[in-house]
């Protein structure tokens, strides 16, 4: 039996970039990773506090491994990465997750 993926990232944004610009960002990546093949969740988190380690988490769900894979070189993701994501995030903290439960 498959189990589901989960990658959850932290971020924070870097010098100068507004967090209506991230929205903007991070809404055009939920509709463009969420059309990738295997991807069932795109959310964006917003820190209760201010002064968190990180202001912004996001997390991806994936139907499983194989999905995963997919999505780590699907045109949607390296794109939106290189072009949108990384100009306007920093500190970014990355971990894939097996979904037990």
């Amino acid at each position: 039996m498959s189990q589901p993926i989960e990658r959850i990232i932290l971020v924070n944004l870097k010098e100068g970039v507004s967090e209506e610009q991230f929205k903007a960002v991070a809404q055009h990546g939920r509709e463009v990773l969420g059309a990738i093949p295997g991807v069932e969740i795109v959310s964006l988190g917003i820190a209760l506090h201010q002064g968190a380690s990180h202001r912004y988490l996001v997390r991806l769900r994936f139907h499983d491994l194989e999905a995963l894979k997919i999505y780590e070189t699907h045109p949607n993701h390296t794109t939106y990465g290189l072009q949108e994501w990384l100009p306007i995030i920093t500190d970014e903290i990355l971990n894939d997750y097996t979904i037990a439960y």
